[in-house]
Formats: C-alpha cells, structure tokens, sequence
C-alpha cells in the first residue's frame, strides 16, 4: 500500500504541473476579458482553503490525495504530511477529495478557511487486511482462494446460526436448511461433494482454535468477520481436516483507544410458509372423491375441519444483545452477553439460547502479549410441536374437538359417545386425533457449551515472534421423553421415559515460531508450528416404563425397558510449514507442508503428507501499466495442492460387538473386518483466478477450479460365510470442477445516494470416476456409478398417464440382442426399469445478489439467493397426491400446470383414481420435481439519526431498522419450500429493531 501510495502522489504532482503550465496561459488569454469586465466582477472574493486529510481508521496522514473544485480541473495534492492549500474563487464551491483506495468524498466550502477530512478505505481496496490460514495478510498478497465478509454482511437475515447466514453470500458455498425449526442445522458444502462415505461439512475454525465441522454456535452480534477458504493452497495447512473447505470466524475485540457500549435488540414475527401447496378444504375433497369412492356422501359436508390452522401459528423471534469494548494501553476487552428466542411456526415449539463472551488482550511487556477467549452458550428446547403429517394428511370432515372444547379422540370413551351419540364416523385412516396426546407428551432438552482459550506472543526480535494457543471445549447435554399414562399411546406400558446424557470434550494446542522480515523490496514471512489436539465424548440413555402422571425421574419408573450408550476417543497432531514471499508486492509466491497422524489410521499408514504451492501476480503495479486510468487492479494468481480426508472412526480395526446375550452373559458377535492398510483420502485440487477492478467502480473476480479426491474409502461388501457384511477399502475416486465468479459494481456514487451490487454465480460438475470393481451400488433414490454425478437419481421413470384409459405409464427398457436397446411403456410398475433419471439431488448453479441503497441517513438492503439444476424427491405426495391409493387421506390441491385424466384422449400428469390405488404412488420419478428457486432471503430498511440527535440525546448513534426474511420464493416446486424439501419450511419473518452505540 505504502508503494502505491507514493506511486499516485508522484503521478498527481506530474498531473499538476501540466495543469499549472496549461493554466498559465490560459490566465494570459483571460487578462484582457478580465479587465474589461472588471466592475462587473469585482465583488467576487478568493478564498484559502488549507487542511489535513487522515485515513479514518488508523488517524494517519495520507500523501497524494486529490483535492478537486467540482466541475473544474482546478485542484491540488496532499502532501507528504498529508496537508494542502488551495484557493478558491468562490466562498460556496464544493471540493472532491479522492484518493484511489478510498471512498471520494464531497465537502461544501460555505466560507470555510480549514477543511479537515478523513477518508474512508474502500471496500473494494485490495490492500484491505484480511484473516487466513493461520494469520492474515494483505489481500493483494493473497495466492489461494478465499473470500472475506464483514460483521455487517452477516447481520441481515435472522436465523439462529452462522452457516445460515452464508447463503447466497459467497460463490462456490451452497447453504442449505434441513428444516424450519428453530434451532435447526444447516449444511454447507464448498465446491462439491468429495467423499463417498464421510462428512462432506467444511472445517470451522475460530480464533485460530479448530472447532470441528458443524456451526460452532456464535451469536452474529460478536463475530467480526468470517473467511472462507476454499483451494489447496487456502486449507492446506489444516491437513486432513481441510479436505471440504475451511471457515475462519473471528470474535470481535476491543479496538486501541475506544470505550464503548452497544445495544442492539430485535423482536419479529414468524408465520408458516405454505409456498406452493395446499390441501383440500371439505367441499373440494368431496368433490374430488366422489368421482371415484362409491361410499362418499354428502354428510362429510357438515364438517370442514381446518388441521392447518389448529397446527400452525404466529410465533415470535427475538435477540438482544449487549456488549462492551474498552481498555487501556496495557489491558482491553470486549464483553457481550446474548440472549436468543424463537418459537415455532408450528404450535408447541420453543428453542432458547444463552451466549456470552469475554475476549481480554493484555500487553504485559513490550514484547509479551497475552490473549484470553472465554465462551459459553447455554441451549433449552420444549417441544410439544404439532404434527406436520397430521396437518396434512387428516381429514377436514373429522372434528377436532368435542362441544365442550375438549379434544375429541375416537379411541376414548368421550369420543367414541359423542361420535355414536351423533351418528358420525372418524373418517381419518390413523382412527387417532394426534392431539390428545399432545395434551400429555413432550420432550425437554438443553445443552451447555464452554470454550477457554489461553495464548500469547512473545516478540524475541523485530522480525520473529514465538505464539502459543491453548484450548479446552466442554459439551454436556440432556433430553428427556415423556409419554404421560393418560396418553393413548402411553396405555401399553403404563407410561414412559426416555433419559440420555452426553458429554464431549476437546482440547486444541499450536505452538508457533513465526519470521516476518523484510529486505529491500523483498518480504519474506514464514512460520513452523506443531499442533495437537484430541477428542472424548460418551454418553449413556435409558428408557423406563410404568411412571405415574408428571413424575419425570427414571427412578420412579416400575421396569427398565432398554440402557444404552457409547464412547469415543480420537487425537491428531500435525507439524506445519508455510513460506509466504512477495517482490515489491506484484510477485508472489506461497508454499505449504504439514504432516499429520490421526488415531483413526493403523500404524502402516497413520501419518499423511500435505503440500500446496501458489503464485501470484499484481499487473496493475507494472510500470507499463500505469497509463491505463481505468484499470485499478489486474491480478492474477494460481495454485494447486493435495490435503487429506481421515474417516470418522476406527475403520482399520477388526473388532467384535457386545450388544447380544448369550445364557444371560454378554455375547460378542463379528461387527467389522479389520483393514490395516487403508490410508487417507486424498484431494488434488487445481485453481487459477483473475481479479480486477475498473473504473473505480467496478470489481470483478473469477476463479476456475478443478478437485480429484481419490483413494476414498468405501465400504466393500464380503460374502456371508467370512461372518461380516464387508470391510473398508481406499477404492473411490470422485472430481469436481467448476468455476465461480463475483462482479461488484458500484452502480450509482454520489454525495447523498449510492447504489452498491455484488452478484456471485458459482457453477460445479461432480463425477464418479472409479469405484470398487466397477459395481455401482443405489442408496435410496440415488445410484453411485461411475461416469455419473455422485447424488444422481435412479428410479423408474414416470411417464404420466395413458391418454387412452387414464392408467399409470413408466418406461421399460429392453436390451436387444446386438445390445441396443429399446423404450416401450408400461402400466405394470413391476415391469418398469430402475434406470438413471438424468437428474442430481445437488445443484450445478448456485450464488446470489446482494443490493444495497443508501440516501442520506437511509439505507435499504436485498439479499437474494438462488440454486439451479437440483431435483428432490418430494415423497409425502406418496400419501396425498396418490390417486386413491389413501381414501381416508386429505389431498393436495393440483399445481396450476398439472391436471387428472377424466376421459380417453386426455393428456394429463394425472392418471385416472382408482379406490384403493394403482400403484401409481409407488417410489419413481414423478414425485422426483425441480427444487431450483429463487428467493428473497431478506430486505431490510434502517435509519441512522443525524449526528446533531445523537448529540442530543448523549450516544454515540443509533439506528432502527425494519426486514423481512423469506418473503418470495420463486420455484415450481409443489410442496411447501424447495430448500428443505420437507414439511417444515423455513418460516416467513417480520422483524424491527434498534441499534445503540454510548
């Protein structure tokens, strides 16, 4: 930075001098006009206008800053003290300070004789400092591939963990709910899936301590900035754990010099997302029936029971947060405290989350700098949730409740008199109202969370540092079911309970030499460190029948019914190397080596070797490139590297089971075949990126990218005689490819209104290249086989229904004798072929566009996501779109582009129902849909006060803000939400807040 500092301010110095010898004449042509209107001008009035321009952040001088009279040429350069002086002819121009790194900022004169400004980086600047593998860098040294967000990127969408927050944010990382609970996971996966048979999860890492490969629970009020790391040369020196991607997250400390207290507190609404679908209300099921069920009558009328709305409700969703940030030249810490609550859009439902956080920084000498990180987060969850299957599937013509208000359940004795004493049936296939025993039954969990984090750098000299990091995670959790006796389903045993108890603990240790030295124009920063860390869980269950109602201890149950539990234990450690060198900071290069052993390998292969090797080039330094105005940045770098993938147990073992009796002693059975010779999965990944920046306005990055994880390791079936299922084998190998690209105009820039898009698109094409002995093998709905996407679908395809008689068609494949092969259509399900569909549970397109509108002291920000080329099998129209096949199930209304077969000719998505079905509901691709969609994941509208209100009112500022999560989804998914593919979709959020800085 410094270099392209001096490289701007001896340009502009150029610039002036031909501006002042090019004025000079002009001034001697405009003598003569001068003079003769002389009277007409002499009220004008020349003004000095001096001053000081400083970068905001770190309050120093900036050198060569531009400083022009808008809409003249007229203007001058800071100097190397970053002070100017210039005269102006009038008392209320505006001046344009503009310096390339920063934002431009416009200033009115208005008499003024002293103009201080302080310029703001820019968010595009490629010098901004960004977090990495280990440490941080400048982000034009940057070799490997990873992208960084900021806190304020993160806060728009509320949602109770990080990785939800990622979607759409960040090209090559696709984010996906698994539901809409609260409290629910996400699942991330960065540049396709690698593994046939492990977890496909990225790393998550924090503070530098490794967390493991789920969220790790922080509350987006204290999170800096998080990275994601995404190439070799990115991950490499997390070695084995690296193998799907890294995601840095950094906790917020407190800044050198300021003292300060924020409060930030919002509170919304959340409402059931129904989406595309909906069931039939009573007249429209009976309308429906009786074209095919002979003992539909017009008495189902009287009752139009609305399951849906009973379920569902409008729940609420809140977060406060407080936290603290100050200190002093020798100690300074940043305290928060957060509280997190969201209930159910679905009645019964309530997840609650306790988190706080201490960072401490404390310089004990000049040369010793201790870190302290404490963190904790206590987690309860009630559930009572009401049934999603009900709400769906029961009949509108049964009654939920008796007159009384009570329940009304056709197996108790109150139901079954009201529905003889009233001549009415439960129509319902199931003959049970879920909500009776809801009355009685819930489950109870919570979980505590504790992480201490102990560090400290110690600077032996000016260019070597010694840190260490020390680190202790404890995990205790507990649940409980509780099944009342009153309950229907509790009769048989008299009551039960179900208790379980976990624990886990990990403890993380890196003890790091660390070189940054400079000489001349080469720097030079490298670093060794040894790394350890281990692993320990257990946990234990039991189930207890015969409780008496609302005693809820396992000893107070009359029968043990089953004990259960487990224990696990795993340790790595790693020895790492990385060199990092740039030349005058336009040629770059990086390399990495870590060697890594993991307890879950034999002695014969327990150690991996892994390597990277990037190169960087910064053109737009080149002198020959100087003379281009527009081009601000041109960068391009390249890499390649090899980490591992280790398995999530002790597949090298051979080890029997004690899980059977024998004569009332304990019995071991053949559980798994040993394998001493299977070793680490490894993956090869190539990347090349070309970054730009145009115009000042525009940034542009594209990266190509190609991953082969080989030697994977696959579960190899045996024959039955050897006494096991099969035996673990390095005999997979799977690529991905793709390329991911990020354009981030600065659309409109003025004074007062701005206008700023990012749009990133990421394209990825996964390929099975070899597998065991070349047999594929199917898993559900999907088949690995070589030559095919990992996640492609394999089932009989459906070919909708026979236009002559309305009957159910699929496709039968016949191989001919010369090998060709024929296509004919079948109403025999049986006949049907199980065959590739040519469609893949994960998506080829995934990105998203982020707008963000400023007006003064407006702003409007729109997330919008997206995901292209993905099908999922929507498996509950088994039951309610089934042509039939369920006469005492509700159905779902047909999609506006589907229609039923009624008479011969008719070409329909539909066959003809039939009572008691055709088959036509079986597993095949006609419930196989298209879940690509787009969806406004959030839009959120805030006011800042004006600096004099703040004054007014003794804060520093402050801010109120409205948004919306999930308010448009646009897809041809049938159900209820593309993204989870379940029956609960992610819920629709209306929120308003307020943000308080003192």
């Amino acid at each position: 930075m410094k270099y392209l500092r001096q490289i701007d301010f001896y340009r502009n110095n150029i610039k002036n001098k031909i501006r002042t010898n090019t004025s000079g004449l002009q001034k001697a042509i405009s003598l003569f006009v001068f003079m003769l209107f002389f009277t007409a001008i002499a009220s004008a009035q020349t003004v000095e206008v001096k001053g000081k321009v400083i970068d905001s952040e770190n309050q120093e001088s900036l050198p060569g800053v531009s400083i022009i009279v808008k809409g003249t040429t007229q203007g001058v350069t800071t100097n190397m003290d970053g002070e100017y002086a210039l005269k102006v002819g009038q008392a209320n121009v505006i001046l344009v300070f503009s310096f390339i790194g920063y934002e431009a900022q416009e200033v009115p004169v208005n008499g003024q004789t002293t103009i201080n400004v302080s310029l703001k980086s820019s968010t595009s600047d490629l010098d901004e400092v960004m977090v990495i593998a280990y440490g941080t860098t400048k982000k034009s040294n940057l070799t490997g591939s990873a992208v960084a967000l900021d806190s304020e990127e993160l806060k728009d969408v509320f949602v109770s963990n990080v990785a939800s927050m990622l979607q759409g944010k960040v090209a090559g990382v696709y984010s996906s709910a698994g539901s809409g609970q609260p409290g629910s996971g996400t699942e991330i996966t960065i540049r396709g899936k690698g593994s046939l048979s492990g977890t496909t999860s990225p790393l998550w890492v924090v503070d530098g301590i490794i967390m493991g490969n789920s969220d790790p629970g922080y509350s987006p009020a204290d999170i800096e900035s998080i990275t994601v790391l995404k190439d070799a040369s990115a991950t490499s020196l997390y070695g084995s754990l690296a193998a799907n991607g890294v995601i840095l997250l950094q906790t917020k400390r407190a800044k050198k010099g300021e003292s300060k207290i924020n409060v930030n507190a919002t509170y919304g609404h959340t409402t059931f997302n129904t989406g595309n679908f909906s069931v039939m209300n009573s007249q429209e099921l009976y309308d429906y029936q009786k074209t095919w069920n002979p003992d539909v009558t017009e008495d189902v009328l009287n009752t139009d029971t609305d399951w849906m709305k009973i379920g569902t409700q409008t729940g609420k969703a809140q977060e406060y947060n407080v936290n603290y940030s100050g200190g002093n030249e020798k100690i300074s810490a940043y305290l928060s405290g957060t509280y997190y609550n969201e209930t159910g859009a679905l009645k019964g439902y309530d997840y609650e989350r306790y988190s706080a956080i201490a960072n401490f920084d404390i310089n004990a000498s000049e040369r010793l700098k201790i870190k302290v990180n404490l963190s904790g987060d206590y987690r309860t969850t009630k559930d009572q949730q009401h049934s999603t299957y009900a709400m769906f599937t029961y009949m509108p013509w049964d009654e939920a409740y008796l007159p009384d208000g009570s329940v009304l359940d056709p197996r108790v004795d109150s139901g079954k008199e009201y529905l003889l004493a009233n001549d009415k049936v439960w129509y319902g296939r199931d003959e049970n109202n879920y909500l009776y025993d809801l009355q009685y039954n819930y489950g109870n969990s919570r979980s505590n969370n504790l992480r201490a984090n102990i560090g400290f750098d110690y600077k032996i000299n000016e260019w070597l540092t010694f840190s260490s990091m020390n680190n202790i995670a404890l995990n205790f959790g507990h649940s409980e079911w509780y099944t009342d006796p009153r309950s229907v389903s509790g009769q048989a045993d008299r009551g039960t309970l179900y208790d379980s108890y976990s624990f886990s603990k990990t403890r993380f240790t890196n003890q790091m030499l660390r070189i940054n030295k400079s000489f001349g124009l080469h720097a030079l920063s490298a670093f060794v460190a040894w790394e350890y860390t281990d692993y320990h869980s257990d946990n234990a269950n039991a189930t207890g029948k015969g409780i008496a109602a609302g005693l809820t201890v396992l000893n107070t149950t009359a029968e043990a019914v089953s004990v259960g539990g487990a224990k696990w234990e795993s340790a790595k450690q790693s020895t790492l190397v990385n060199l990092q060198y740039a030349y005058n900071d336009i040629y770059l290069a990086t390399a990495s080596f870590s060697r890594q052993g993991s307890s879950s390998f034999g002695p014969n292969k327990q150690y991996g070797n892994f390597w990277s090797a990037s190169v960087g080039w910064n053109a737009h330094s080149e002198e020959f490139l100087q003379g281009i105005e527009w081009l601000n940045v041109l960068k391009w770098s390249a890499s390649m590297g090899q980490v591992g993938n280790a398995p999530g147990g002790f597949q090298y073992l051979g080890y029997f089971a004690f899980v059977d009796q024998y004569n009332g002693n304990s019995a071991a059975t053949p559980y798994q075949k040993g394998n001493a010779d299977i070793s680490w999965e490894k993956v090869t990944s190539y990347n090349t990126a070309i970054s730009t920046r145009l115009f000042d306005r525009v940034s542009i990055n594209l990266d190509l990218y190609y991953k082969n994880s080989d030697n994977l390791l696959t579960y190899v079936p045996l024959p039955a005689l050897t006494g096991y299922s099969g035996i673990w084998m390095n005999v997979g190998r799977v690529t991905n490819k793709g390329y991911e690209l990020t354009v981030s105009p600065e659309i409109i820039k003025t004074s007062r209104f701005k206008w700023d898009m990012t749009l990133n698109l990421a394209y990825n094409k996964n390929r099975v290249e070899e597998i065991y002995e070349d047999k594929a093998y199917t898993s559900g709905n999907t088949r690995i086989e070589a030559g095919y996407d990992m996640d492609a679908q394999y089932q009989r395809i459906w070919y909708g229904a026979n236009p002559a008689n309305g009957e159910p068609l699929w496709e039968k494949v016949t191989e001919n004798e010369d090998g060709t092969k024929t296509v004919s259509l079948t109403s025999d399900y049986a006949d049907a072929t199980l065959q590739f569909t040519g469609t893949k549970g994960t998506p080829t397109y995934t990105g998203g566009i982020l707008n963000k509108f400023t007006f003064d002291d407006f702003s409007l920000t729109a997330n919008i996501s997206f995901v292209d080329d993905i099908y999922k099998y929507n498996s509950n129209r088994e039951l309610f779109d089934s042509d039939g096949s369920y006469a005492s199930f509700n159905n779902m209304k047909l999609a506006d582009d589907w229609s039923r077969w009624e008479k011969p000719g008719d070409v329909a998505t539909h066959p003809k129902p039939f009572n008691g079905g055709v088959n036509a509901n079986k597993n095949s691709s006609r419930y196989l849909e298209d879940a690509s969609y787009i969806r406004l994941r959030n839009v959120t509208l805030a006011y800042n006060l004006p600096k004099n209100v703040s004054n007014l009112l003794k804060i520093s500022s402050a801010s109120v803000y409205v948004s919306a999560d999930n308010m448009i989804t646009l897809t041809n998914w049938s159900g209820m939400d593309p993204e989870t593919g379940a029956l609960y979709p992610l819920s629709k959020k209306i929120m308003a807040g307020v943000k308080v800085n003192f």
